[in-house]
């Protein structure tokens, strides 16, 4: 039943992928979508409850022809990818991406053909974080591409294309979402780091699916950036395997490993982590995650915030036992801290919705590698918390922002002014996603505020940074919400036309950030402290789910206790367009300017002296000559990269 599963969750939506490919019908291409994604689903459910029935553990390992197969056709495939990598670089005229392959390609090939290393007996292992990661590239996953559907039909249309690119599209969604499900659920080392390249290919194809030039030179930037991950980890894996001779993964990632750290062992943590932090954009790898941006919004969703970057963040917090205690972690927790206020703090600056979301992903992927560098029961807790949190509610929030931008024709934030009026049902799901990042008793204020428990008695530094983020984030979010709830004056709330797959997309994902919220507590109890309390880390403070909420020693952390003022307001958010679109018109008076108002019913329009129609601006305070990009990118990235730099210093 085990291995079933497994083949299912892995090669599924590699057949998906084929059949999307070969039948190019657009009808038939929506059922073998909505089919997989039904598929995909049921799998995940299938494995919470095997992995429950077999204690919190499914190993799997492959015999004889079956596994000298299997990790014959990886290698081969390897080598086909580097091929492939330096084909693009050729292409692209871009002789960096060339010696980047190379310096994979050769340690790779000295380490299989010189140091031949052993097989790893037990291939596949599923915990309960495994479990979690399979869940958000299962559920989430297949939402983004049913929404997919219907986004990329406009996309296109608004791109006056003649011929359509969908097929090739969907099938490099598909080949993604089976990469990422062999990635969270191999043991050997060696296939994760093959899988890692995969998402990194991906991610240059769906980055540059467009084929603008600016698609492009953003892909090709976040393909160098990757790469670059990938030669250290790659490096890293050689040197662990020199260390402990082997390449399993659950032997690698455990307290036992602190013992190995009088060696050359946390060189290649540290460079496993330095992976991490390229896949998962810390500063100053940032630049690949923003430049993303340009890509369609399913790709921007699924790659760049549910899943792909959550690679790097979940290798990370998988070797967390490895350097736990140890100052490697300490400046691990650095690095995730400084990425954390640096995020937040640009993101302020921005008006662009797409790149607030972007620098908000980068700022919360910052606090969970923050957290697993702490490395403490309470502060994992808060990193794999917030990964589920994030997931779901950046997931949505995405989604809604593409939907958006094709309702009116704008990303800006400053022209979603009135959108609970002319896109009421998006406008209500964006705010309550929105809310969900921002305010109790939500599950992302919950992680942080996990985070800044577990950072009091450890970390002085990380703490500082936490909290000054945490602020910084109040900032761009509740600007953005308030434009949004400001009310135009057309006196009707106008039609919203959405197809059936993105109304069913965001209805989903909506209902997903509220059922994950509700369920705080079981699910920190049932899929996270259990796999705490695996790990055998010994912490100063306890943490469990109680009562809707989360309790350290006794004191409350935060959660569902206030339930009631949560149904007050949700049940608010949901009459506040009924009510508004009963308002009379007598009852919508236009503010007076400094002249008569024009029949703009927008009330932002009014004739001054010489009979001359002015404009009113009124917008939000980005503060730009203070957190703007121009002013704050050199000197972040100049100080993450010394911290990095300080990092391997201390390791070696």
């Amino acid at each position: 039943m085990e291995l079933k599963l497994l083949a299912v969750a892995i090669l599924l939506p590699a057949v998906s992928a084929i059949l999307c490919y070969i039948f190019r019908k657009a009808p038939v291409r929506n059922i073998i979508v909505v089919v997989t994604a039904l598929i995909m689903f049921a799998v995940a459910g299938e494995f919470v409850k095997l992995l429950f029935d077999n204690g919190g553990k499914i190993t799997i390992e492959l015999r004889d022809f079956a596994a000298m197969s299997t990790e014959l056709v990886i290698k081969i495939l390897d080598f086909l990818l580097f091929i492939y990598f330096i084909f693009i670089g050729v292409r692209l005229k871009k002789p960096l991406i060339v010696g980047l392959t190379f310096l994979q390609l050769i340690p790779l090939l000295i380490f299989e053909i010189l140091i031949r290393p052993k097989e790893v007996e037990q291939a596949f292992i599923i915990d309960y974080l495994s479990l979690i990661m399979i869940l958000l590239v299962s559920i989430i996953g297949p939402i983004i591409t049913i929404f997919a559907i219907g986004y990329m039909k406009e996309h296109e249309h608004h791109l006056h294309l003649k011929k359509s690119k969908q097929p090739r599209f969907f099938v490099i969604l598909f080949v993604f979402l089976g990469s990422m499900n062999a990635l969270v659920m191999t043991n050997n080392l060696m296939w994760l780091y093959f899988f890692w390249e995969v998402t990194t290919l991906c991610s240059f194809l769906l980055i540059s699916h467009d084929g603008n030039k600016e698609s492009v030179k953003n892909a090709t930037r976040a393909l160098l950036l990757n790469m670059l991950g990938g030669v250290g980890f790659i490096l890293g894996i050689i040197i662990i395997y020199k260390v402990k001779e082997t390449l399993a993964l659950d032997q690698i990632a455990r307290v036992e490993s602190l013992a190995d750290f009088g060696t050359i062992f946390p060189i290649g943590i540290g460079l496993l982590c330095f992976a991490g932090f390229t896949k998962s954009a810390q500063f100053p790898f940032q630049s690949w995650l923003l430049g993303a941006m340009v890509a369609p919004t399913p790709v921007s969703a699924l790659l760049h915030s549910s899943t792909m970057v959550k690679a790097g963040v979940y290798l990370i917090v998988r070797l967390a036992p490895a350097y736990y205690g140890t100052t490697l972690g300490k400046v691990i927790a650095i690095v995730g801290g400084f990425t954390f206020l640096a995020g937040s703090a640009i993101a302020i600056s921005q008006s662009n919705g797409k790149r607030v979301l972007a620098y908000s992903t980068i700022a919360n992927l910052g606090l969970i590698v923050c957290c697993a560098g702490l490395g403490n029961p309470v502060a994992l807790g808060a990193a794999i918390l917030l990964i589920i949190f994030h997931a779901v509610s950046k997931g949505l929030l995405f989604l809604c922002v593409g939907t958006i931008e094709q309702g009116i024709g704008s990303r800006d934030i400053e022209d979603m002014q009135g959108l609970m009026k002319r896109m009421p049902f998006t406008a209500v799901i964006t705010v309550i996603g929105m809310i969900s990042m921002l305010l109790p008793p939500f599950g992302v204020l919950i992680s942080k505020w996990l985070a800044i428990e577990a950072s009091v008695e450890r970390s002085p530094v990380v703490l500082i940074l936490t909290i000054l983020g945490s602020a910084f984030t109040v900032v761009f979010w509740a600007k953005w919400i308030g434009i949004i709830l400001t009310m135009s004056y057309k006196t009707k709330i106008q039609g919203e036309k959405l197809s059936l797959s993105i109304r069913t997309a965001l209805s989903i994902l909506f209902i997903a950030v509220l059922a994950c919220s509700v369920s705080v507590a079981p699910i920190f109890n049932k899929l996270i402290l259990p796999h705490i309390i695996n790990l055998q880390i010994v912490g100063d403070q306890y943490i469990e789910g109680i009562n809707g909420g989360l309790w350290i020693n006794g004191g409350v952390v935060g959660g569902f206790g206030i339930v009631y003022l949560f149904a007050v307001v949700f049940i608010v958010m949901l009459l506040v367009p009924i009510f508004m679109n009963k308002a009379k018109p007598e009852t919508m008076k236009t503010p007076y300017l400094c002249g008569e108002n024009t029949s703009d019913t927008r009330g932002i329009e009014f004739i001054s002296p010489g009979d001359k129609i002015d404009h009113v601006i009124v917008r939000n305070y980005y503060l730009s000559g203070v957190f703007g990009e121009s002013n704050l990118t050199l000197w972040t990235n100049l100080i993450a990269g010394a911290i990095i730099l300080i990092m391997f210093g201390v390791v070696i």
